[in-house]
């Protein structure tokens, strides 16, 4: 059985309470001139909506008005309303519905079959409920477009991950042919080109090895939240295997990097490895020179999320470059000086809010940077 929606409930208790034949709430149509009924009640049921022309009836009267009441002879006065004598009406009281813009949105009518003797007292009630009625319809009419909008960026976001997917995908194939044409051009002619020739020679394999990590990290970019399930994932071991990976760069650096008890939390886990990983390295690539690293990741948790940060000592970054550095492929060092395609606290950003969260840096230049960011206790899948 189908669940009684809040204007089903009203217009049955209005239809009871009143002692009235019909009782009708209307919207406004999107076609012109035109309203339809939200709920409909003929003598104590429910039946089908139905939408219709406000030409020649009393509800027309009634759109942009206080109300309209007719306590009888309602038929004769609207005689070209064929719905009115189809109900056999005899009495109309009508009352405007009004949007927070103090524009018209619907109306409320009763209809009975006899002569409306207590038209004052009914009109007041029905001036009440209006303001409910109207506050309703207004949140539902949002929720719907939110709904809707929420949609068509679903399927948007959609769209650009299959471009994304693809457009990358198929770049990799003529990647690898230039690549290897460039790569047997160098053995086939080597010491027969002049130096510019080879020079030549190397900014194209240079510039072909660039392209090909671009379009790996578009490929991982269009991937994050799309393979495997969320899970119990203990983020002190997932550090344990970030720093291991990292082994290398931390004996180089010599870096000093404290741990602190890390939750296990229901989360993507290859997803959340690349956060840590890519925040890490980044603490330990952009160092101060002849300064040894330091750096701190820790968690505290909070009512609904955790909250985590990866604190550094390092080169810092400038205030206006804050909301730059979260944007794809954006570099704000030039790549002969720090290596990298800038595509890795995009993955951060995009991961953490997978996670119901939110990243952010709190930095100065030459006096270290810290990255928080939070997860949802509750994920949603």
């Amino acid at each position: 059985m189908k669940k009684q929606s809040f204007y089903d409930s009203l217009a049955l208790f209005l239809s009871e309470k009143l002692g009235m034949a019909y009782v009708l709430i209307d919207r406004i149509s999107d076609k012109a001139g035109s309203v339809e009924t939200i709920t409909f009640v003929e003598s104590g049921n429910l039946i089908k909506n139905i939408s219709y022309p406000l030409s020649n009836t009393p509800c027309a009267n009634v759109i942009g008005n206080k109300s309209c009441v007719y306590s009888s002879n309602i038929q004769a006065l609207f005689p070209e309303d064929k719905m009115l004598q189809v109900m056999k009406a005899e009495g109309y009281i009508g009352i405007p519905l009004w949007g927070s813009e103090e524009n018209a949105i619907g109306l409320i009518a009763i209809i009975d079959t006899k002569p409306i003797t207590n038209a004052d007292e009914i009109e007041r009630i029905l001036q009440i409920v209006a303001v409910r009625v109207a506050h309703e319809i207004e949140r539902d009419s949002f929720e719907q477009a939110l709904i809707a909008k929420n949609k068509e960026l679903e399927r948007q976001n959609h769209e650009l991950e299959q471009f994304t997917y693809i457009a990358s995908h198929d770049l990799q194939e003529p990647l690898r042919t230039l690549t290897s044409i460039n790569q047997l051009m160098q053995e086939e002619f080597k010491g027969r080109l002049d130096e510019r020739a080879d020079t030549y020679l190397k900014f194209i394999n240079e510039s072909a090895e660039r392209m090909q990590l671009l379009v790996k990290g578009l490929l991982d970019y269009s991937k994050i939240g799309k393979f495997g399930g969320l899970s119990e994932v203990d983020l002190n071991e997932v550090v344990k295997d970030v720093l291991s990976d990292l082994s290398f760069s931390i004996k180089e650096s010599n870096a000093k990097i404290v741990i602190e008890n890390l939750p296990t939390l229901k989360a993507y886990k290859t997803e959340l490895r690349q956060v840590f990983q890519n925040l890490i390295g980044n603490a330990i690539k952009f160092r101060k020179k002849d300064v040894t690293p330091e750096i701190l990741v820790s968690a505290k948790e909070q009512d609904r999320e955790w909250l985590f940060s990866v604190k550094d000592n390092g080169i810092g970054i400038e205030e206006k470059d804050k909301d730059k550095i979260f944007v794809i492929f954006k570099r704000l060092h030039n790549r002969n000086k720090f290596e990298g395609t800038g595509i890795g606290l995009s993955n951060c950003k995009k991961i953490v809010e997978l996670h119901g969260g939110n990243i952010w840096i709190g930095s100065a230049l030459e006096k270290g940077s810290v990255f928080n960011f939070t997860i949802a206790k509750t994920q949603i899948l």
